[in-house]
């Protein structure tokens, strides 16, 4: 056989997979390992430039991460919080008494506003702010509900809005005790004024 008949073309070998095609846009296009890295090393320096006088703020050495360590009754780190018997008998968010502490607190504030102002009518202005607050949270409430007693409804829906009632009027009764204790004995009370 003959040489000549054994030449290939570069266009008829099948590509070797040890070739990768070359981008003329590649950002490495050129450059060896070296100076790829030390260009990254610029970029990093310089994005760290900005954070210099951050960097320069000493740090303190970290001993360890917070966790509950998972201990037996001897040993030292053993603690009553940490163990499931004190978790189950921890009490849930009572929504209900937050609410009514920080609408008593409100009353309460109103109160001591009323009792500070020497002005008669900036005193009868904050009265009726505390009338208006405790229509707003109770009493509207209250007429809508009696309204609804009148009404044709069943003897389990009667029950219900008697009992809500008398909630609301509970509730009305220790605002406005909180409102008259709150008030010096020489200003008037809840009723009087």
């Amino acid at each position: 056989m003959d040489c000549k008949d054994s030449y290939f073309s570069e266009e008829q070998l099948p590509q070797s997979a040890a070739l990768r095609a070359i981008h003329v846009n590649d950002p490495d296009f050129g450059q060896s390992e070296d100076e790829i890295k030390d260009r990254y090393e610029f970029i990093r320096c310089h994005l760290m430039s900005e954070f210099e006088l951050l960097m320069m703020i000493p740090t303190q050495d970290i001993n360890g991460d917070f966790f509950i360590a998972d201990v037996d009754v001897y040993h030292d780190d053993y603690s009553a919080f940490n163990t499931y018997d004190f978790q189950k008998m921890r009490r849930g968010f009572n929504k209900f008494n937050y609410a009514m502490q920080k609408i008593l607190e409100r009353v309460k504030d109103l109160a001591i506003m009323h009792s500070c102002i020497s002005q008669p009518e900036n005193q009868h202005a904050v009265y009726n702010q505390f009338k208006s607050f405790m229509a707003f949270q109770f009493t509207d409430e209250v007429e809508e509900l009696a309204r609804q007693l009148h009404s044709d409804i069943t003897n389990d829906e009667r029950y219900r809005i008697k009992r809500r009632i008398e909630s609301l009027g509970r509730t009305i009764r220790r605002c406005k005790k909180v409102w008259s204790n709150s008030l010096p004995l020489t200003v008037g009370t809840l009723e009087s004024s």
